[in-house]
């Protein structure tokens, strides 16, 4: 019966986000490296970086995304989850992909610059950039496997 019990949570699991919603954020990364014109080996890692560890570790459950000093820790790019914010942090698998892979990694001003042509909803900072990575390190601490 376990058994059972942990198979259906494992399919569920791989299920989240829904797989219209996962293939439009994959086709959206794809789209953003063929723009930065990328090297296969960087659209790869990236597409391994956010859709191998970034989504599966989203917490299924939003309201608080760990604790720290028994507060819970609320992020701001994850709390409403949209579209838009998920087309950031695929955006950070990219940059972080061009980080490992190239000699001149993608600067985060080019990535606001097409984030800003390709992301319709919203208009991201380069903060806001460098805020997504800090999130993504808080998503995969506190609801990696």
């Amino acid at each position: 019966m376990e058994m059972v019990e942990g198979e259906d949570a494992a399919a569920a699991a791989s299920a989240w986000p829904g797989s219209s919603r996962r293939s439009h954020l994959l086709q959206f990364l794809l789209h953003a490296s063929n723009r930065l014109d990328l090297r296969p080996i960087v659209k790869y890692s990236a597409l391994s970086f956010f859709d191998g560890c970034f989504l599966p570790a989203l917490p299924r459950k939003m309201g608080f995304c760990g604790a720290r000093s028994e507060r819970a820790v609320r992020l701001w790019l994850i709390e409403p989850l949209g579209d838009s914010n998920l087309e950031l942090f695929a955006l950070v698998a990219v940059w972080i992909a061009s980080k490992i892979h190239e000699m001149r990694p993608l600067s985060v001003k080019s990535l606001k610059a097409l984030s800003d042509r390709i992301i319709a909803d919203q208009h991201f900072t380069c903060r806001d950039f460098a805020d997504a990575v800090s999130s993504w390190c808080i998503v995969l601490f506190h609801f990696g496997s």
